[in-house]
């Protein structure tokens, strides 16, 4: 049994099916470790749509846009009117025009991330396949430590196929915000902000 074990890691090995970590030869038996490594990788997998997530809520674009927008209307009531001073609409133009372009930016890199996330998940796919078969092969020998070892690396992969199927989802979601997000900002410098300037001026005129 060894040595069937020994053969079929290395035909796994031949066939290019050990990806990212999360497909070990079955001759490494220390299955702690193997499992800690596999987590690792699967994060590392899923790290690059992470970051653009976080970074996108950290760029706060919609509450910079409503308060472009509040700054366009005129105070109500005489405690507005006497004590608020709210900043120019011109005054947002630098901090919009930055954020459409991180937008732009994000979107040229999530295209990117999303595409090799799809390839990782569509690997891992085959893969998981592959130990379904394999498993089916041994499911009659009487090493039990071989198809118990076959089922983690199976559950391990299908769990890391979910998760960047669900990756890929927020990233669409992300996605869909920042290309409304894109929409409104150039809206409000190549249209709202431009109608403002011109009935200023005609009013000082």
């Amino acid at each position: 049994m060894r040595e069937l074990q020994h053969q079929f890691g290395n035909r796994l090995e031949q066939r290019g099916l050990l990806h990212q970590g999360l497909f070990r030869p079955l001759r490494d038996q220390r299955q702690p470790d193997w499992q800690e490594a596999a987590k690792q990788r699967g994060q590392a997998l899923l790290q690059p749509i992470t970051e653009l997530v976080l970074k996108f809520a950290q760029m706060a674009v919609p509450a910079l846009l409503d308060a472009a927008l509040e700054s366009t209307r005129a105070p109500s009531g005489m405690f507005g009117k006497l004590f608020r001073r709210p900043a120019a609409p011109a005054e947002y133009k630098p901090a919009l025009t930055s954020s459409r372009a991180q937008l732009l930016q994000l979107m040229a890199d999530s295209e990117a991330a999303v595409r090799n996330l799809e390839e990782s998940a569509h690997h891992l796919s085959l893969h998981g396949a592959a130990l379904a078969v394999a498993s089916k092969l041994v499911g009659g020998a009487a090493d039990a430590a071989l198809l118990d070892a076959l089922v983690q690396r199976r559950t391990l992969i299908q769990q890391a196929v979910r998760q960047a199927e669900l990756s890929i989802l927020q990233m669409g979601q992300v996605r869909q915000q920042a290309a409304d997000l894109i929409g409104q900002v150039s809206s409000f410098l190549t249209v709202t902000l431009p109608a403002l300037e011109m009935a200023q001026a005609q009013g000082g005129s």
